[in-house]
């Protein structure tokens, strides 16, 4: 392998090295920010009972739904990179 190839290999590497580092700490601050908000919702529904809460409690699912669904783009735009395809 020529001494140019192992540096462009090398680069690429330590390019997608930096490209999973990012992914994973906005996959670990996505589940800390949904987990903080998650248990935040939770107890002021525990704490407000109403007539309303099986609605609430559905807009929360939806949030979280929604959420996942972006992550879930992120994700995948990550993985088509990684094999080498452009997104």
């Amino acid at each position: 392998m020529s001494e140019a190839l192992k540096l462009e290999r090398n680069q690429d590497v330590a390019e997608l090295q930096a490209e999973v580092a990012r992914m994973a700490d906005m996959v670990c601050e996505a589940t800390r920010q949904a987990a903080l908000d998650g248990i935040g919702s939770a107890l002021s529904l525990a704490a407000d009972r109403t007539l309303d809460t099986p609605d609430r409690v559905r807009d929360i699912a939806n949030q979280v739904l929604s959420r996942a669904s972006i992550m879930q783009g992120e994700i995948d735009r990550f993985m088509a990179v990684a094999r080498g395809q452009r997104h």
